[in-house]
């Protein structure tokens, strides 16, 4: 799967476009853990939305 084809996925299931990158990835991971998307695929998107600058929100989270 390519970026353009994970925006527009997007779209289709929230009805607007992605408002950053990090959203994109929230979306992203949120795909693969559903099984919607392979582990490769996951990975390249990873590092494409990485590279552009984006952040996990679940990064900086501690357990309790």
């Amino acid at each position: 799967m390519h970026l353009q084809q994970l925006k527009h996925h997007f779209e289709q299931q929230k009805g607007h476009r992605a408002e950053s990158v990090n959203q994109l990835l929230d979306f992203c991971q949120q795909q693969y853990v559903s099984g919607c998307i392979t582990y490769s695929d996951y990975r390249n998107l990873f590092e494409v939305l990485h590279e552009k600058g984006a952040q996990s929100s679940h990064k900086d989270k501690q357990m309790v």
